[in-house]
């Protein structure tokens, strides 16, 4: 039973070594099983299954990302892991686990702790990146990263149009008082000027009325004085 187990394990870890190599790889002259050797499209290195790493070295030329429930898969070695690490590897190599460039790894991260797009693209980050889906998930990253800064953005010229749109309706209700004061002050004049105007017609027309009165009372004063002349004329002649 135990030797049946082994024999499982060491059949169970070429296939996913093989499935390894393969995910990096495209296919190249195939020989034997232990001398596979694949070319990555993406990449461009040669890889053998026996030489695939779960923690490749920096020289290695590629890294492997993993979502964050599988995360646990890089921290065993093939050569010591399990029927179970083996099966998990292979079910979800080229799904939530796959072989990228060191490059797009740090890309990746880097957009995992909110780098702005614009930083990455300053230092020259991004370009080049191969076609994973863990290089989509960085653009992806990013892509939210910059639409958050602009989101902010576009909320703080938004609470700056809100404080000026304040400040302006205020300066506005102030207007519309001052102008209502004025309406009343300028009614109270156009009151004041109309019985003004009633006042000056009054005292013109009473002004006219004693002109007409005073010109009527001098005639009267000579008439009296021609009468009373006359009548001493006519006394002066009988005394005679």
């Amino acid at each position: 039973m135990p030797k049946r187990s082994n024999e499982k394990r060491l059949k169970l870890n070429q296939q996913c070594r093989e499935a390894l190599a393969a995910n990096i790889c495209i296919c190249g002259p195939l020989l034997t099983i232990t001398q596979l050797i694949l070319l990555d499209n993406r990449l461009r290195i040669v890889v053998a299954p026996e030489k695939v790493r779960l923690q490749p070295r920096p020289e290695d030329g590629y890294a492997w990302s993993v979502t964050g429930p599988n995360a646990g898969l890089l921290k065993s070695r093939l050569s010591s892991g399990n029927i179970h690490l083996y099966q998990s590897i292979c079910n979800e190599i080229g799904h939530s686990f796959e072989a990228v460039s060191p490059r797009t790894l740090q890309i990746s991260q880097s957009n995992a702790n909110c780098i702005p797009k614009e930083s990455l693209e300053a230092e020259g980050i991004g370009e080049g990146m191969d076609g994973s889906f863990t290089a989509e998930i960085s653009k992806l990253r990013a892509a939210n990263s910059s639409i958050k800064i602009e989101l902010e953005r576009t909320r703080a010229r938004l609470n700056d149009c809100l404080d000026e749109s304040h400040t302006v309706r205020a300066e506005a209700n102030e207007l519309r008082h001052d102008m209502q004061i004025l309406q009343s002050d300028n009614k109270k004049l156009h009151d004041e000027l109309t019985e003004a105007k009633a006042g000056i017609a009054g005292a013109r027309r009473i002004l006219n009325s004693l002109q007409t009165e005073g010109i009527g009372i001098e005639l009267g004063t000579c008439d009296i004085q021609s009468s009373a002349n006359g009548i001493h004329e006519v006394a002066s002649e009988v005394l005679d």
